[in-house]
Parts: structure tokens; sequence; C-alpha cells
């Protein structure tokens, strides 16, 4: 059956004036869902951004921990340069100093061989009887079993792929001559004392032990000892199994890598790290005004022109919240209380040198205020009391703490940020599911309009033919004489 267009039976344009019917009830309401979507997405972005910049500036307030800012440098000044000779780190608590640093010794394992033509080649046969080696150094043990009739080769090969091995390195040395062939055994467990033992189980194992059973002659001497390093630190001297010294110097861990040249010892310098505090305390500034700028920029009003109509420009996307403003207060708030556990001359920001400008940002000013500006407060504060910046902002109830626990408060999963966001898509959700329904509504009506007024075009229709039959039947009778 085909399909009529509408108005075909009357001459009528009800195509037309059915699609602007649905358009004026579409744009009603689209006009409506429309605005309110991008009222929604704008302050879901505006959230997302004022939680970004919050998060941020928690960050930046996290760095100013008791323990980032007790930091200290540990700086080495080596003898040369062509090698490092020490490397060393510092504890918050290692106090400041310059010391001088000589290297005397390194640490080192101990090497064990067998006796000169012992063994005529690597095939020869170490034992022509069962038996079980332990490999023993400082505390760590492991076994190797030895198999009637294995050779020296065979041996090496069942110590260096032993799993439970510590470090011992097995070689045969084929020197020939009046030396002959050689086992060597060197091990990696360092420290005066701790050379390497060799024990068996079977006398006939003797030739490959450094301690011979039942009283017999081991095969296999230390021809290395095991030796702690040495560093002479001012002059006293110190040692450590390894090759790190952890304490040696109090609170310190350095570790050294080759012995000094005489007459030309390392320098190790440990400082407060006053740049880097500095570095952190700017990021602080930094983040806090980024966050000013951020919500000025989300609560900004609409501006209108001189006739009262004309948007100049458009206003934030948050302006109609005041819990955003009401948030950067509370954080203004807090960064202009004393800190009660701060040493007295240092307990607030603006002791240490941070003021409030008039337009409501941090600055470390070099203009003064009184006898002295923020620039000089603050050097004098890294130079003469840089504990107590630690303590302004690391005590328990220091800016970090309460900065922190405050801004958590808003940028928390089920924080008030999240919370609002959360409210927004749920909204947003909903405004795509009434645009769904209100698709669906659009489809009916178009229809229920085609229906009345394809009725309509019928009728319109059916009356003008049957207005033309009678026009026709008229016109007959009046050509009756």
């Amino acid at each position: 059956m085909a399909i009529r267009a509408l108005g075909s039976a009357s001459g009528l344009d009800l195509e037309s004036l059915v699609t602007q019917l649905v358009k004026a009830e579409r744009m009603t309401k689209e006009d409506r869902l429309d605005t309110t979507k991008k009222s929604l997405d704008s302050s879901l972005s505006g959230y997302g951004k004022l939680k970004s910049s919050m998060s941020k500036f928690q960050d930046a307030v996290k760095a100013l921990s008791l323990d980032n800012l007790n930091a200290r440098t540990a700086t080495v000044k080596q003898p040369t340069d062509t090698k490092t000779y020490l490397e060393a780190t510092a504890k918050t608590t290692a106090a400041p100093g310059v010391f001088d640093m000589k290297v005397k010794t390194l640490a080192s394992g101990s090497r064990v061989e067998s006796a000169d033509l012992a063994y005529a080649s690597a095939s020869a046969v170490v034992s022509t009887t069962a038996g079980e080696l332990t490999f023993g150094a400082d505390g760590k043990t492991f076994k190797v079993n030895v198999t009637a009739n294995m050779t020296l080769d065979e041996l090496r090969q069942a110590i260096n792929t032993n799993k439970d091995n510590f470090g011992v390195s097995a070689n045969i040395i084929n020197a020939g001559g009046s030396v002959g062939t050689k086992l060597v055994l060197t091990s990696s467990i360092t420290g005066s004392t701790n050379d390497l033992s060799i024990t068996n189980n079977n006398a006939a194992l003797d030739g490959i032990s450094t301690v011979p059973n039942s009283g017999g002659t081991a095969g296999l001497t230390v021809t290395k000892a095991a030796a702690s390093a040495e560093v002479i630190i001012d002059g006293i001297s110190t040692f450590s199994k390894t090759n790190t010294f952890t304490n040696a110097l109090q609170d310190t861990e350095f570790t050294v890598q080759n012995v000094t040249p005489d007459g030309n010892n390392a320098t190790l310098t440990i400082a407060t790290d006053k740049k880097g505090t500095e570095d952190k305390l700017k990021a602080f500034i930094d983040s806090y005004n980024s966050l000013v700028s951020e919500v000025e920029s989300l609560t900004r009003n609409r501006v209108l022109g001189a006739d009262g109509k004309t948007v100049v420009s458009e206003g934030g996307a948050l302006n109609s919240d005041p819990t955003v403003r009401s948030m950067l207060n509370m954080v203004t708030s807090a960064l202009g209380k004393a800190v009660g556990s701060a040493e007295p001359g240092l307990n607030n920001l603006y002791s240490m040198g941070i003021t409030m400008t008039n337009n409501g940002r941090l600055e470390i000013s070099s203009s003064k205020i009184g006898s002295t500006s923020g620039r000089e407060r603050l050097d004098s504060a890294l130079k003469d009391n840089f504990d107590g910046i630690a303590k302004l902002f690391g005590n328990s109830d220091g800016f970090n703490t309460t900065l922190t626990s405050l801004v958590t408060q808003f940028t928390q999963k089920g924080g008030l940020l999240e919370n609002k966001e959360t409210s927004l898509k749920n909204s947003l959700s909903k405004n795509t599911k009434d645009r769904e329904a209100y698709t669906r509504y659009i489809e009916s009506y178009e229809n229920t309009l085609r229906q009345r007024y394809g009725a309509l075009d019928s009728q319109l229709g059916q009356l003008q033919s049957t207005s033309s039959m009678l026009s026709s039947q008229l016109a007959s009778l009046s050509n009756i004489r």
C-alpha cells in the first residue's frame, strides 16, 4: 500500500503544518534540557578544577612534613675526579659538620686454595668414597654431596650450581709445572674472622676441606683472609664487616668504593637542606595562590553592560554555590593562626617571612614592614633557626597537620567535593533519561498529529470531491432548456 503524503487529498500544506507544530513542541522542552545540561556540565567541570587545585595544595602542604623539613644533605668531596671513593646519606637527626674521611681498606672475602701439585688435572678424582662437604662463613652454610670418584671439575660445578650457595665461587687454575692444577675458592662474605670454612663427614674428603676430620691434614688452606673495611674519620679508625658503615658517624650511613690516595682524603659535609626547604615553601605559596585564583574564577559574578541587559562577561561555573568561598575562607583562616608548640619567635607565617597581600595571595616580600622584609625574615630563619621552621609546619599542631586535616575533609573519598560531584552526575543522568523520555513523547506526539491531520485531509478531500460533483451537476441542469 502506497504511503500518501499529508495534504495530497485536500491540497493543503498539512505536512509543513505538522512539521512546524512538532518543532515548536520539541524546542520548548529541549531548550530547557539543553540549558540544564550545560549548567550541570559546567558545574561538574568546576568542581573537578576546584578538587584538582585543592589536591595540589594538599600535596604541597604534605611536602612540609617534619621529616622533609629536617632533611640533611650529605655531600662528599672526592679526592680525585676519576673515581668515587665514598658516598653518604644522613638522617634528619644527624648533626651538621665537616669530616675528613680516609678510606684505608675495603672489606673483602677470603680465598682458599689447594696445595701445589695436589692434582694433575681437572679430571683428577678428589675422593674414591662418597661424603658431604659443609661450607660456612659468618653463620651462613650450605652442603655439597660428593659422590664416589667425583672429579675436581665435577666438584667445581657442584659447588657453583648449589641452590643454597651463599656466595662461594669455585674455579680451577691449570698452572702446570711445579704448581699443577689448583682448586681455588673465593667467598663473597666479608669482614675479619669471616673466613670460608669447609668441613666434611668423611676423612677421605680432608683433601678438599679446610678443617680435617678426626685430626687428619686439611688439603685446602686460606691464602687470603677475609677483611673488614677501615675508614679513618678525623683521625679515628672505624671498621665495618662490609663496605657500608652505619652510624660510624651517628645517624649517617656511608659506603666506601675505593681506597683514597695517600695524603688526599675525602671530605664529608653534613648540612641542613636550606635550598630544598625554600623550594618546598615556594611550592606551598604558589599552590595556595593558584587555589585562590581558581576559586575567584569559579565564583565570579556575571557582569552586565550599562543597559543592564548585555552580558559583558559570564559568571563562574560555581558562582551560585557559597560553600566554595567558604572552603577557601577556612583554609585562609587556618593560615593566619599561630602554632602553639612552635618557638615563640617563629610561630606563624609572618614571623618566617610569608605575608598575605591585599588581593589575598601569599608572598615573600622584599618590601620592609617595620624594620625587616619578608625575604630577610626567611633568610634569618633558614640560617639561624632551621629546625624551628620544621616545628612550625611539622609539629602535631603545625600547619602541615592542620591544613592536611582540613583539606582532606574536602578532597577525600566521600568528602564534600566528591558528594557535590556525585549529586551533579546523578542530575546529569536524570537529564539524559528525561531527554530520552521526551524523545519518545515527541515521536508519539508527531504520530498523533499525523493521524489527526491525515483524517482531516481525507475528510476535506471527500468534501472537495462532493463539491466538485455537485458543481458539475448544477452546471448540467443549467444547460437544460
